[in-house]
């Protein structure tokens, strides 16, 4: 069978997302300090409070826990997801607005289901987050992207494109962004932008799906309020248990108007029916008793001082030479090359002659762009490897 001829037409698409699978496994070299992967620290992950919440489930709810539960989600922790944006995110949800998802990205594939056809339009930002360009190219649909400035997606810009889209008779179906230490940028939307930019969606009549994944782990400055509780009609918000609990239990949400979330669930059904019920019970159990906020207080403390130790050995090694973001939250520091450099290059030289990884700027941007630019994630990494890892790569971009 030569399966390459019955591919459906949409995989030559994705092909960019192969191309950095395989140049990634090089950085999965035992000598390579790699700042590649946005991955938790496993430091975080208190595992005795995470054992005993799991053997409580298993004691008081094993055989319920293990098997099928509702598609919607584990009514217990919506309601929790619902108090907790209401707390911190000073949006007003109940759990008819909360479906549980096996993840932020199955969120995302849902909406994108439930919500486009192949040919819409959708707005992303120029850079946004690489799994989510994969998603809508794996739906068909076409993107715009809208350039970055200090304060997040630029809403002039934003305006002038949507002004130009409309006379053309072409309206976008979503305009997708990261409000919160975005990534791969690291920048965070003040208020005043946020409000641009719901005040245009509504003069063009355009949903917005906010990814909320990074918006706890600030380590300064006060919150900002969510995109969803400055607009609640017309945002979707979607966030994940990966960055405030553990990746592993695959677990995250969408919260919307009632109508929409009963379509998503209908969606889901197709995928995998539910969410993982154990995990759902495990993130309950843990979260009820305090230990979700206990754990995100530590992360933050944590991710707070090896940015400071990145930043510090980024001015001791390439000032004057390349620019780069100072995130108030989050995972990520976002590098800005010399004229004419080539980040996908520079990889491949940093890897083989100095052992060290980063994600080169161009995944990040849905027209190819992004040659000068990548992405260095310190929130992984062990604390006594950055310093050596930036010294690394400055000699790589200084050869």
């Amino acid at each position: 069978m030569k399966w390459q001829e019955r591919f459906a037409g949409r995989m030559g698409s994705l092909a960019s997302s192969v191309a950095v699978s395989e140049l990634l496994k090089l950085a999965e070299q035992p000598d390579v300090i790699s700042f590649a992967g946005g991955l938790p620290d496993p430091k975080v992950f208190p595992m005795e409070a995470i054992q005993e919440a799991m053997d409580r489930v298993l004691a008081e709810d094993g055989p319920v826990a293990l098997n099928y539960g509702p598609g919607t989600g584990y009514t217990l922790l919506r309601d929790w997801i619902a108090e907790r944006m209401l707390t911190k995110d000073r949006a007003a949800v109940s759990r008819e607005n909360i479906l549980v998802t096996s993840g932020g990205v199955e969120a995302l594939h849902l909406i994108c289901m439930t919500l486009l056809e192949p040919g819409d339009t959708v707005v992303v930002g120029a850079p946004t987050y690489l799994v989510a360009l994969h998603v809508f190219r794996a739906h068909q649909v076409k993107m715009v992207s809208i350039e970055l400035d200090e304060n997040g997606l630029d809403t002039e810009v934003l305006e002038q494109r949507l002004n130009e889209l409309d006379r053309q008779g072409e309206r976008p179906k979503l305009v997708y962004v990261i409000p919160s230490f975005q990534n791969p940028s690291g920048l965070t939307m003040n208020i005043d932008r946020r409000h641009q930019l719901i005040k245009i969606c509504e003069r063009y009549n355009v949903p917005i799906v906010e990814d909320h994944a990074y918006a706890d782990l600030r380590f300064e400055g006060k919150p900002i309020a969510a995109l969803k509780s400055l607009a609640p009609d017309r945002v979707i918000l979607t966030q994940t248990f990966s960055k405030i609990f553990a990746p592993g239990v695959r677990l995250g949400w969408v919260a919307a108007d009632s109508s929409l979330i009963q379509q998503l669930a209908l969606c889901k059904i197709g995928t995998d029916t539910c969410a993982n019920t154990l995990g759902q019970r495990l993130v309950y159990q843990y979260a009820s008793q305090g230990g979700i906020d206990a754990q995100v207080s530590e992360a933050v403390r944590r991710y707070r001082h090896k940015r400071d130790v990145m930043i510090a050995a980024l001015a001791e090694h390439l000032s004057g030479i390349v620019t780069w973001s100072r995130p108030d939250g989050g995972f990520y520091v976002w590098l800005t090359l010399p004229e004419s450099s080539d980040s996908e290059a520079l990889l491949r030289y940093a890897i083989e002659n100095e052992k060290t990884a980063f994600v080169a700027g161009q995944v990040f941007f849905a027209d190819g762009r992004g040659a000068r630019h990548l992405r260095l994630s310190y929130s992984f990494i062990a604390e006594d490897q950055i310093e050596e890892g930036i010294r690394r790569l400055a000699n790589a971009i200084k050869s």
